[in-house]
């Protein structure tokens, strides 16, 4: 199983919603963040980038449709992200966690993510 977390509706289009870390980083360029979940939001970063691998997204040629989902046993990495849900949801971003078996053409696996090309229906 695979898991996904976006900022949206449940009418809204999987496809077109942004992750948690875009959404996340876009709160604290428009400075709505209070210095200790700004503070939060820096070591949640700090912990993804020192623990978990970076797909390379600049160099692969990839679509601007490709994303990041997460195995079901990167238990750490989805506390992590459920850290970035709990700041978002304090802020009124609407927070849904997408689950599938086969979430899209797979263009990057290690051991915690992938990184797919989406399909229309989950």
């Amino acid at each position: 199983m695979f898991i996904r977390f976006v900022v949206g509706g449940d009418e809204e289009d999987h496809r077109q919603l942004s992750g948690l870390v875009t959404e996340a980083r876009l709160l604290r360029d428009r400075n709505e963040l209070t210095a200790a979940e700004e503070e939060q939001l820096e070591a949640t970063y700090t912990w993804l980038n020192a623990k978990l691998p970076c797909p390379p997204f600049s160099t692969a040629g990839w679509s601007r449709n490709a994303v990041v989902w997460f195995k079901d046993s990167a238990i750490e990495s989805i506390q992590q992200m459920r850290i970035l849900a709990a700041l978002l949801t304090q802020h009124d971003c609407p927070v849904r966690m997408l689950r599938s078996r086969n979430p899209g053409k797979v263009l990057y696996e290690d051991r915690y993510q992938v990184v797919v090309e989406e399909w229309k229906n989950l």
